[in-house]
């Protein structure tokens, strides 16, 4: 739970104001505009940790509810509850920290300009549009499907074959049978309500939270403050009580109409397979393709484990109302890996986990959640052995992703790991992390790590019939005994990841109000773009022609030489080269950095060699013009 709002804004990062670096924050680095707010916030702050109001009550309470919903003998009645004895504290524990963080959040984005330029340079933009458009569909521009394929040949490079991970392509249309095995049939769903004048459906816990949030503006009713606290638990899920909610406090549509009754609503596309109208959906994840085949991929593997499996392909959620872009679609792409391991060797001594046992991460445990803890900057070693994360596995996997997220252009100061608190858990999970990132829609989750346990395995062994078990082999003892693997997944959303990429690497010129993006080599659409001073000049272009074989584009697009420059900082692209007449005498270039506007002028013949250097970061631009 968030216990600090974070709208279209940003602060100022916290730890360094107080310099304890036993805490770190919910609120990552950026440029505060007023000194006056930067202190407001550190006295609260530093008042709000020496009175620090750890709340052992409130952890108890929530391990209450999570032994009873694992209790096959308790009743829903009991259940209900410790729910609602929770929900409670955490409501009162919330108002005691507000007291001490109330901080205005005047600080703006200026996400409209940064929404036109992705549409303007057609990075993405709305499907079909000559028909008016569909909400949560889109289209991938050039610049686009550029950066989208280098992002994937990095996620490529950093998790397959480093790993020794295997990759596969499975069907897309999944028939009605696998879904119901695996769950997503009977919860694989949202709670919606409908505009009764409009007919418009909305998603119910955003309705209402958004409904509330503008009440509560006007007035203090605790009552509807606890109710918001329990939608940000993921904890109002009865429709009756919903109903209630919305009766009670006359909520209305975002248009002033009344509402329907909540119903669910299945988030999956459902369709036909063949003449005899068999039932099937586009699938919602692209993991039960994997489970599917774990046989011959065990086999593959020479009867092996760990195995690991790895799928990048679309997925398909009928969102109710979506409403931000590549962060909410019905259509995107995921990359995923399913890692099958033995479950007695799960938790502990895995290989790998050498490789970042000493990485320092955003942590935003269970703990810090319930008694309202900032996260906390910790070493994944000492994570594991304070048992905040179980598995090494688990742990290994947020190092790789943390990697991974700074290598291709992520801020790691708005990077945090969050675990799922007990009452958002997905059905088939133990244990979950999502990577979340800041952006100006708030913390999005951007990638989840759960386990799974043998929840899949053993669904589809008892569906289809089919034994999916794998061998244990005592070499000593000589004996074998089956078992169920089970499975730690990390789950990327390729849109979002993009998404975030591209806002935090959106900036401004110090000097102006000219904007750019200021993309990571490895993942730019274009590496670099090549400039003639003047693109009418019959003797320069046999100049460009020899450099665009060597590069990647030709830009002989008219207009002035600075305007094309700024064509080429808006598409992210990292360096231009100019060809002007001192290229007719003496076969040099000049290379412009995007980040820095600095020129140098090289020979031609350097240009492969230059270019290589500064992209795989052997050397900084600050270093290369030195030597020149």
């Amino acid at each position: 739970m968030n216990f600090i709002k974070l709208h279209r804004g940003s602060f100022s990062k916290l730890t360094s104001l107080l310099n304890l670096s036993k805490y770190s924050t919910l609120i990552p680095n950026q440029t505060v505009n007023s000194k006056k707010l930067e202190e407001k916030i550190k006295k609260k702050i530093q008042f709000y940790i020496q009175n620090e109001l750890p709340d052992k009550e409130l952890e108890i309470e929530a391990e209450l509810v999570r032994k009873l919903k694992n209790n096959p003998n308790s009743t829903q009645d009991e259940i209900n509850q410790a729910v609602q004895d929770l929900t409670k504290h955490q409501f009162f524990f919330r108002q005691k920290i507000e007291k001490y963080l109330e901080v205005e959040q005047n600080l703006k984005t200026d996400s409209k300009h940064f929404e036109l330029l992705l549409k303007e340079r057609f990075f993405y933009d709305q499907s079909f549009t000559l028909y008016g458009g569909v909400s949560g569909l889109y289209d991938l521009g050039p610049l686009g499907c550029a950066l989208q394929n280098n992002l994937l040949s990095q996620w490529q490079n950093h998790f397959i074959l480093r790993d020794s991970v295997f990759q596969v392509d499975c069907s897309i249309l999944t028939p009605e049978q696998v879904l119901k095995a695996s769950g997503h049939l009977s919860k694989f769903s949202d709670i919606m309500v409908r505009d009764l004048k409009t007919n418009e459906s909305y998603r119910v816990d955003h309705l209402l939270k958004s409904e509330i949030e503008k009440i509560l503006k006007k007035s203090k009713d605790q009552e509807l403050r606890q109710v918001l606290t329990m939608i940000e638990n993921s904890q109002l899920i009865d429709l009756n009580k919903i109903d209630e909610v919305i009766q009670k406090f006359h909520v209305k549509s975002p248009k002033n109409n009344p509402l329907s009754a909540a119903s669910p609503f299945n988030l999956m596309f459902k369709t036909e397979i063949g003449s005899h109208g068999n039932v099937g959906y586009m699938r919602p994840e692209t993991a039960q393709g994997i489970f599917l085949n774990f046989k011959r991929l065990y086999d593959f593997n020479q009867k092996k484990l760990p195995l690991i499996v790895a799928q990048i392909g679309k997925s398909f959620r009928n969102e109710i109302s979506p409403k931000s872009g590549l962060i909410r679609q019905r259509e995107f792409l995921m990359a995923e890996i399913e890692h099958f391991v033995d479950p007695v060797q799960k938790n502990s001594n895995y290989k790998k986990f050498n490789r970042v046992e000493n990485l320092c991460v955003n942590i935003l445990d269970e703990h810090c959640q319930l008694n309202s803890k900032f996260l906390q900057k910790i070493k994944l070693r000492e994570a594991i052995d304070k048992k905040i994360i179980k598995s090494e596995i688990i742990a290994y996997y947020i190092g790789r992703i943390n990697e991974f997220c700074i290598k291709v252009g992520i801020n790691e100061e708005k990077i945090r790991f969050r675990q799922h608190l007990c009452n958002e858990m997905a059905h088939y999970a133990n244990e979950c992390w999502d990577l979340e990132c800041l952006t100006s829609y708030g913390w999005i989750e951007c990638a989840g790590i759960a386990d799974r346990s043998d929840f899949d395995l053993k669904m589809h062994s008892e569906f289809s019939g089919i034994d999916l078990k794998a061998d244990r082999i005592n070499k000593i003892e000589n004996t074998k005994e089956q078992f169920l693997p089970h499975v730690i997944e990390p789950s990327f959303g390729i849109g979002r990841i993009m998404y975030t990429i591209l806002e935090h690497n959106y900036k401004t010129r110090s000097n102006s109000t000219k904007k750019f993006l200021s993309l990571p080599y490895q993942i730019a659409p274009f590496k670099c773009s090549i400039l003639p001073l003047n693109e009418s000049d019959e003797k320069l272009k046999p100049f460009v022609q020899i450099i665009s074989d060597l590069l990647i584009e030709n830009d002989d697009i008219s207009g002035t030489i600075g305007r094309r420059y700024w064509r080429s900082d808006e598409c992210g692209i990292p360096y231009v080269i100019t060809v002007d007449y001192d290229t007719l005498n003496d076969r040099t270039i000049t290379v412009r950095d995007r980040d820095t506007t600095e020129q140098v002028r090289i020979k031609i013949d350097d240009i492969p060699i230059v270019l290589s250097e500064l992209g795989e970061n052997k050397k900084s631009w600050k270093e290369f013009k030195e030597l020149r």
